[in-house]
């Protein structure tokens, strides 16, 4: 099986049997194709995961379909195409979702070329009723929420939940299987609906007959959600628009912009694929608009501030205005005090509250948005009634700033305190990283008040370089040549921590300390140089040496190579390869080497973080994006641009 790349497209090419698996996500769903014609997940925003299984059989002829014949498989955006030849046919099955509606669209093309053939495809769905009790019951459970499904079931066993009928050439089943769940299906005439279960629709069938010489078309829609609600999709509407919806696919695809660095198939298709799992984790529900951090994390829907930061880098050059509703969002789940949770639910209610990073990204996600766009009217919207954005960042970073000691650094208290993005190890005391986004706020509120608050504006520079200074002076390690990862009064924990490559993109490590922290992890974490570590070439280590404090290291970061303990971050090698591209390094290795190791294993989607010698994390992870950015972001330096 070999991988190519085709007008950013990724190609694999194998047996037909052999699944290619592919996430898609728009604005209300996210799905996975298999590359033989199923889908494997369908989900919805604020929903579960609908389906247990899902299985289809061709006959063609009078053959049923060799399942071992060879297959090319093309993926980008949020389409999936599978081509091969079978039983004397020539045959494409096209799936696809458009950005705005709760269906998926299939397209079964079949070229006859020796002889007259008839075509019949025959797919079975199971539904999840486990993950439907599970989120009845845990993820969403209110009395409303209780009697609604009561009545739905009742409901549904009254009418029997299930309703048929084929109308100007399209057969249509509506089923109400489970609660207030449903499946509806829009196929091409003539469809049967065979085997029927109270809990779950089983099979379907629906074919054609394709004379020789020439090339027939049968299209099916599905939709999974609730009556009556926001995700209720009208499976014949999309049908007879099929052509419509989709072109809005290839349209989304065209859409995609195009940076000039990116001179090969290679780079094109990693390009695409980074830049497609931005902006299809954008979602908008009501008042809720921002992007969410991966798959896993749509039920709840929540974006997250460090997520939603580094995700919207990608945007931003491209449509700001994602960004400045990322932020609106964001602003909606702080606290009137200014604590800031990791993440904002749909209902503006907090997730895991009282982050160390969480208030600082705010900052400067607001700074870097005006210094790009010149919008600085957003300073000045409402937030909590009489106040403004611009306030609400500054009342985030003085909260933060009550942890701060003398030295002008925060101190992270507690033994157990893992409230930031390294949140499988307790770091305990002054963490660079947290410290490095503490500096870089502070000097972004000094730009954001500097033409409304001169006085204001001074003293947050003047506290930037006292932070910046401390930085240098606590936490740098001349003997290392780097910055340690955190320290106390009782432990110093002086492996060479990724995340603290923000110290160079910020500018708190300069000229030659930079160059040195760089090189340390050029000859440490890139695991084709570390020649001490046993994994392999696989990326780039996001610690090394691996935590030395057992005590310190909790759930899968307890394990070396895993996590926080060593995998690969995608998003912090995209980071570290902009640094080094800032200094004039070779920086191609840790942009792209997670890219082509995870395309050999059959990942296809930006992946959230992975070791070879673990499992893998979740795929199409927004913040695993940030490889676009850095190409997008070539020709100047992001970082030190100046306010418009």
């Amino acid at each position: 099986m070999s991988v190519s790349f085709k007008n950013g497209a990724i190609v694999r090419e194998g047996k037909f049997v052999s699944p290619t698996y592919y996430d898609i996500s728009n604005n209300l769903l996210t799905a996975q194709f298999d590359g033989r014609g199923n889908i494997s997940k369908y989900s919805v925003v604020n929903k579960w995961e609908f389906i247990a299984s899902f299985s289809s059989l061709l006959k063609i002829g009078n053959r049923i379909m060799d399942f071992t014949v060879p297959k090319t498989v093309e993926m980008i955006g949020r389409k999936q195409t599978v081509s091969f030849e079978a039983e004397g046919a020539e045959v494409k099955i096209t799936s696809f979702a458009d950005s705005s509606h709760n269906a998926i669209f299939q397209e079964i093309e079949v070229f006859a070329k020796g002889s007259d053939l008839t075509v019949r495809d025959v797919f079975n769905i199971e539904l999840n009723g486990a993950a439907y009790i599970k989120a009845l019951f845990l993820d969403r459970f209110s009395p409303k929420t209780l009697g609604k499904a009561l009545f739905s079931t009742a409901a549904r066993l009254l009418r029997k939940g299930k309703y048929c009928e084929t109308k100007d050439g399209v057969f249509v089943s509506r089923c109400d299987p489970l609660g207030e769940c449903y499946i509806d299906i829009a196929m091409s005439a003539p469809g049967e609906w065979l085997e029927q279960n109270r809990f779950y629709v089983n099979q379907h069938a629906f074919g054609m007959d394709v004379r020789k010489g020439e090339r027939g078309v049968m299209r099916m829609v599905i939709s999974m959600g609730t009556r009556g609600d926001f995700s209720d999709c009208d499976v014949l509407e999309c049908f007879k628009n099929f052509d419509k919806h989709k072109q809005a696919c290839e349209d989304y695809i065209a859409s995609f912009p195009m940076p000039k660095v990116c001179d090969t198939e290679f780079l094109k298709a990693f390009f695409h694929s980074c830049y497609n799992c931005c902006v299809s984790l954008y979602k908008e529900k009501d008042e809720f608009k921002g992007f969410l951090a991966g798959l896993v994390y749509q039920s709840p829907a929540r974006t997250y501030f460090r997520d939603g930061y580094w995700t919207a880098l990608v945007a931003l050059r491209y449509q700001p205005e994602l960004v400045k509703n990322e932020i609106i969002t964001l602003s909606k789940g702080i606290d009137k005090d200014g604590v800031c949770p990791s993440a904002v639910r749909y209902n503006f209610k907090n997730w895991w509250g009282n982050h160390y990073d969480s208030p600082s990204f705010f900052a400067i996600l607001l700074y870097d948005y005006v210094r790009v766009t010149g919008d600085t009217a957003i300073l000045d919207l409402k937030w909590r009634g009489k106040k403004t954005l611009l306030d609400a960042a500054i009342v985030v970073i003085e909260k933060l700033s009550e942890r701060t000691d003398s030295t002008g650094l925060l101190y992270k208290g507690g033994p157990y305190n893992r409230r930031d993005w390294c949140d499988n190890v307790f770091r305990e005391g002054y963490v660079t990283y947290d410290e490095a986004l503490y500096a870089r706020a502070l000097y972004a509120l000094g730009k954001l008040t500097e033409g409304k608050n001169p006085v204001l504006s001074r003293s947050y520079f003047e506290r930037a370089q006292k932070v910046k200074d401390a930085i240098n002076t606590i936490l740098w390690d001349s003997k290392l040549g780097y910055y340690v990862n955190y320290k106390n009064e009782n432990i110093i924990e002086d492996n060479l921590s990724i995340d603290t490559v923000i110290c160079v993109l910020f500018g708190i490590a300069e000229g030659d300390r930079a160059v040195s922290v760089l090189k340390n992890m050029e000859r440490l974490l890139e695991s084709r140089n570390n020649t001490e570590q046993k994994a392999g070439d696989f990326g780039v280590l996001c610690v090394y040496p691996f935590y030395k404090y057992p005590e310190a290291v909790v759930a899968k970061s307890t394990l070396p190579y895993y996590y926080h303990n060593g995998g690969d971050w995608p998003y912090w090698s995209a980071l570290y390869a902009y640094a080094k591209r800032m200094y004039g390094m070779d920086y191609m290795y840790p942009l792209t080497r997670w890219f082509e190791y995870n395309l050999s294993k059959d990942n296809f989607t930006p992946i959230e973080f992975f070791s070879p010698l673990h499992k893998d994390g979740s795929l199409l992870q927004g913040w695993s994006s940030l490889g676009a950015f850095v190409l997008s972001w070539d020709d100047e330096d992001f970082f030190s641009k100046s306010l418009i």
